[in-house]
């Protein structure tokens, strides 16, 4: 299923001189071979009534346009318009109004089936797909859901039912787990603008540009699959956590990953911690800066690490049977990567933006330091990039791409054209790792969210969280999550904090087993080695 993409904090990375001629030579081939090998399908996008937008806007990181797959077969296409509006008598000042249109594509016919337009109060990022053909759609501080396909018979494939609104706290960025079965809505305390401040470019935090603040809350929500696709979605609380600043924790809705230091600052270990106190010990990771991991799959995940400095330039792939699979190194300068998904097929989308110059965490404003903006596709259990792609014009807020729900396609914005590639089927080695990554998988056994201290700093233990509000809320939860003589937690109990002891079992007093590095099947066997390497990813 494809997954809005997720953020990752900002990132840069320099080739290094420690890299050997022979591994250059090794990717330059992969790269020729992950190219596509026939000419993609071309949507001219002026045919759908789309106007060139401002690179102001797309650089600061506004969400301008956006391109998601509803299924295989279908797409949903959104992007801003000019066009004139009514004044409304209550509009606050602070208000940056515009008009979005959102376009429902037929692939096989060529046709758009329907369209819509919304009116909108921010620049930030609006819209959000959480599977099976449904879309989250934010308007201020309040989020519907809709699915237009679903729904195109009955004449109102647009219409939007109420999902989670916000009383006195600001949406400050939500994330989804890849697999579409987690939310995480983390807000701000809403303040007004001081009558000599200027407007901020956008009413809702960029989703690669951490919003600094010190009192952040995280309200967990279980998305359920719906018994068909025009069901409304009716998210169950899972939880309420608090941090120092906006960002991502890992988590599905079984539990979350946790990064652990071994002692040196260089070598890391990830457990998987699972809600109900159960602890799994995973691979380890070397890297000179603290990794960042984020979930591609329930069963699969990667890591960010740095090689000799602190941009990360090295990428890995784990499974949560405790291997890392592959590593590869990144090249060049970027910022503002982003993900997308298609854990079905075992595959995930890495965007970069490219600069010319070592840039800071803060929104690019000068076109000149912009490259281009890359996407690499990968089989997540070998490594393999399947397709290298430009989007442009570029767009840090990452919306230009995305993954089909079975992984067969990628679409793309470039020259002024939704663009259409096809991908190739995984091969059996693949395949087959995809069967035993999926067996790894952990199970959810309906417990709250929660984390241990290391995992955040309680910035706002006395933050109410009966804040954010689901019109459908399940005011019962499992009593399996409750602590003994503890009563049950209520959506929006203001009890329920983030001042949870650290679960799971003790540290081990042995150091856990080195990982192995899988290499290319060309290459000669390590005399310790009886097998031939079962992956073809570089190393």
């Amino acid at each position: 299923m494809p997954v809005p993409k997720q953020p990752i904090p900002h990132l840069g990375s320099r080739l290094q001189t420690l890299v050997g001629p022979v591994l250059l030579v090794i990717l330059a081939v992969g790269a020729q071979l992950a190219r596509a090998s026939e000419p993609p399908r071309r949507i001219p996008l002026e045919d759908l009534g789309y106007e060139p937008l401002s690179t102001q806007f797309l650089l600061a990181g506004a969400s301008m346009l956006t391109v998601d797959y509803v299924d295989q077969t279908h797409l949903l296409i959104t992007f801003h318009v000019r066009r004139l509006m009514h004044r409304l008598p209550d509009d606050p000042p602070e208000d940056q109004d515009r008009n979005v249109d959102a376009v429902l594509y037929d692939l096989p016919s060529a046709r758009i089936l329907a369209r819509t337009s919304w009116r909108l109060h921010d620049h930030g990022q609006y819209l959000w797909n959480i599977g099976d053909g449904r879309f989250l759609l934010r308007v201020r501080d309040t989020l519907t859901v809709f699915a237009p396909l679903a729904n195109l018979d009955s004449g109102t494939p647009f219409r939007e039912h109420p999902f989670l609104n916000t009383k006195n706290r600001r949406m400050a960025q939500i994330l989804i787990s890849p697999d579409d079965s987690l939310i995480t809505v983390e807000t701000v305390k809403r303040e007004p603008l001081a009558a000599s401040q200027k407007p901020p470019l956008s009413g809702f935090a960029p989703p690669s540009e951490p919003e600094p603040t010190t009192e952040v809350q995280m309200n967990f929500y279980r998305i359920p699959e719906p018994r068909n696709a025009a069901d409304d979605v009716r998210p169950r609380y899972a939880g309420v956590a608090h941090t120092n600043t906006t960002g991502s924790i890992p988590t599905l809705d079984a539990g979350y990953l946790d990064v652990i230091d071994e002692g040196d600052g260089r070598h890391w270990a990830f457990d998987f911690d699972a809600y109900s106190g159960k602890k799994k010990e995973l691979a380890e990771f070397d890297s000179t800066c603290r990794p960042a991991p984020f979930f591609v799959s329930r069963s699969e995940f990667i890591a960010f690490g740095c090689h000799g400095g602190s941009n990360r330039q090295i990428l890995g792939g784990f499974n949560m049977g405790g291997e890392e699979v592959w590593q590869q190194n990144l090249f060049n300068d970027y910022v503002s990567p982003t993900l997308a998904f298609a854990p079905a097929r075992g595959r995930f989308v890495l965007s970069r933006v490219m600069v010319h110059t070592a840039a800071g965490p803060t929104p690019l404003a000068a076109p000149e330091q912009i490259g281009a903006q890359t996407i690499v596709v990968y089989q997540t259990s070998s490594g393999r990039q399947l397709l290298r792609a430009e989007c442009s014009p570029v767009e840090p807020a990452g919306q230009n791409f995305a993954l089909s729900p079975d992984g067969s396609s990628v679409a793309t914005v470039h020259n002024d054209a939704i663009e259409i590639y096809k991908l190739p089927e995984p091969n059996a080695a693949e395949s087959a790792d995809m069967k035993l990554a999926l067996a790894s998988a952990p199970a959810d056994t309906g417990d709250l969210v929660h984390f241990s201290e290391s995992q955040q700093s309680l910035a706002a233990s006395e933050t109410r969280s009966d804040s954010l509000e689901s019109p459908n809320r399940v005011d019962s939860l499992a009593q399996s999550s409750q602590a003994p003589g503890e009563a049950p937690a209520q959506a929006g109990d203001s009890g329920a904090t983030a001042a949870n002891a650290a679960i799971g079992d003790p540290p081990p007093d042995q150091p856990r087993p080195r990982p192995t590095l899988y290499t290319l099947p060309d290459d000669p066997p390590h005399p310790e080695q009886n097998q031939p390497p079962p992956h073809d990813q570089p190393k």
